[in-house]
């Protein structure tokens, strides 16, 4: 996970597109559990709310869901494939615009 935020994208989507990266890269794996909400804020000293968006993006998008009960986001099944669309349709949106 990269350790900086810059100032071209809101750091929300810039926190989604680092657990995006981390899934394509194999550092999480389907059903494995990400790092807190909570403990993201602290590491990059941010609002806990901020890290909750970022996060919730990709709940919204089947990427990550969120164990009842338990409290945690865990990488979806199929979660790969998904960020790896997403990404292969934004690459094709610059490239024809």
């Amino acid at each position: 996970m990269r350790t900086n935020f810059d100032d071209g994208l809101p750091i929300f989507q810039q926190i989604a597109e680092m657990f995006e990266d981390d899934i394509l890269t194999g550092v999480y794996n389907e059903e494995e559990e990400v790092i807190s909400t909570t403990q993201f804020a602290i590491t990059f000293q941010i609002n806990p709310a901020t890290a909750v968006k970022g996060i919730a993006l990709l709940v919204n998008e089947g990427v990550l869901y969120k164990k009842i009960g338990l409290g945690m986001y865990v990488v979806a099944k199929g979660a790969k494939l998904i960020v790896m669309k997403k990404r292969r349709e934004r690459l094709m949106t610059i490239f024809t615009s």
